[in-house]
C-alpha cells in the first residue's frame, strides 16, 4: 500500500531529471554511487512512495503453497523497529540506540544510499540537484518515481553492506541476548532475512498456539520450485529443534499435500550446536533412515550472506550438515566467492563453537 493511500502528510518525492544510472556499486561500509552520464554520483535517498527499506509487500510474506498456513501479516523491514519515516526530511530516519546492526534497510534500498559506518547508520540526504529534482507527492508523481525506480531495480548491483568480523558478529550477538524468549524479533529477523536472499517466506501468527510449524519459504521466481518449513531456534534446545522439524515434515505431507522429498526443510539457529548436543547425530540419523538432508543455517551465516547479496540455492541442500560434517563454513565461502573474515568456532556461526 502506497503511503499516498495512508495519510496526506508527504509533500515531496524524489525521481531522476532525465538520465538514469548505468550502474551501482558499492563499497562496504560506503553508500553506493551511480553512474549518472559518465559520472560517478554519490547515492542519495529516492524517497520512494513505499520505502523497501521500511516496508515488504504482501507477495514477499505469503507462500500460497502452504494454503492451511496462517501467516503473521507484520510488514516491518526492521524487526526492531529502529527505522522510522522522518514527514520533515522525507527520508527514513534511524535510531542507532535500537538498531541492531543487521543491515536489512540497507540492502533493500533500491540505490544503496543506507550505510553504516563507525557503528553508525546513516541515510544520504538528497545531494546531486544536477541528476535528481523533488516534484510534489501526487498520484502521477508516484506513478512517475515507480516507473524510474522499475528500470532502476533491473541493474544487476551487489549491495556491500559492510564485512563481517569477529567484532561485529559479537555485538550484534550481544544485541540479541536480552531478547525475550516470547518475543517475535527472531522469527521476524529470519524471515526477513531470506527475503532478502530471495526467497517468501512466512512465519506463524503472533499467540498462534496451534500452528507448530515456525516458518515457510518458498522460492520467488517463477522457475524455482524450492520450498519448505523452517524451525527457528534462538536458545540452546536445538535437539528438540531437530525432532520439531520431523514433525513439520509430516504435518505439511498431511495438511498440504507437500511430499516429504520435495520438503527442503531447514533449522535456523543463533549458534551451531555442540557436538555433544546430539543435534547433529539426529540430523544424520534422519538421513540415513528416510533420506531427508536438514539444512542448518545460523543467523551469522544469514546475515554474511545478505550483506553480500549473495544468490543462493537452498534447493541444492548446501547447507547440510551433521555429526561427520559439522561446518558450513565452505558452502558459505563459495556463495560469497572469497574467505570468509571470521574465526573457527566463533559464536557457532559456521562451525560449532570451541
Amino acid at each position: 500500500m502506497s503511503l499516498l493511500d495512508r495519510n496526506d502528510r508527504r509533500k515531496h518525492l524524489t525521481v531522476f531529471r532525465s538520465i538514469f544510472p548505468r550502474d551501482i556499486e558499492q563499497t562496504y561500509n560506503e553508500p553506493a554511487r551511480l553512474l549518472l552520464s559518465e559520472e560517478w554520483v554519490i547515492s542519495s535517498c529516492m524517497s520512494c512512495d513505499d520505502p523497501p527499506c521500511m516496508r515488504l509487500s504482501e507477495h514477499e510474506i505469503e507462500c500460497p503453497e502452504f494454503p492451511e498456513f496462517s501467516y503473521e501479516r507484520d510488514f516491518s523491514v526492521c524487526p526492531v523497529r529502529a527505522i522510522r519515516w522522518s514527514y520533515e526530511s522525507e527520508t527514513p530516519e534511524i535510531d542507532n540506540r535500537l538498531c541492531i546492526g543487521c543491515g536489512l534497510c540497507a540492502v533493500r534500498c533500491p540505490v544503496g544510499a543506507i550505510y553504516r559506518k563507525d557503528n553508525h547508520m546513516g541515510v544520504v540526504r538528497r545531494r546531486s540537484e544536477q541528476y535528481t529534482v523533488r516534484i510534489p507527492y501526487t498520484r502521477s508523481g508516484v506513478e512517475k518515481q515507480r516507473g524510474q525506480l522499475t528500470i532502476v531495480n533491473k541493474i544487476a548491483w551487489k549491495h556491500r553492506f559492510q564485512k563481517e568480523s569477529d567484532q561485529i558478529m559479537r555485538k550484534i550477538y550481544h544485541a540479541l541476548s536480552n531478547v525475550d524468549g516470547r518475543s517475535m524479533i527472531p522469527n521476524l529477523l529470519v524471515r526477513n532475512l531470506l527475503i532478502s536472499l530471495g526467497y517468501k517466506c512466512a512465519i506463524s501468527r503472533s499467540g498462534d498456539v496451534y500452528t507448530r510449524i515456525d516458518a515457510v519459504y518458498s522460492g520467488k521466481a517463477s522457475w524455482d520450485k524450492t520450498l519448505g518449513a523452517i524451525e527457528i531456534e534462538f536458545g540452546r534446545d536445538t535437539l528438540d529443534a531437530s525432532r520439531s522439524i520431523l514433525d513439520d515434515i509430516a504435518v505439511l505431507h498431511s495438511r498440504s499435500n507437500i511430499d516429504k522429498d520435495r520438503n527442503c526443510a531447514m533449522v535456523v539457529c543463533l549458534s551451531f550446536p555442540n557436538k555433544r548436543q546430539g543435534y547433529f547425530q539426529v540430523i544424520k540419523d534422519i538421513k540415513n533412515v528416510l533420506g531427508l538432508e536438514i539444512q542448518t543455517l545460523s543467523l551469522g551465516a544469514l546475515l554474511i550472506l545478505t550483506w553480500n547479496s549473495s544468490i543462493i540455492n537452498l534447493g541444492k541442500k548446501e547447507f547440510y550438515a551433521d555429526f561427520d560434517h559439522l561446518s558450513i563454513r565452505q558452502a558459505t565461502e563459495f556463495r560469497l566467492g572469497r574467505t570468509i573474515n571470521i574465526s573457527e568456532g566463533c559464536l557457532g556461526i559456521l562451525e560449532p563453537k570451541k
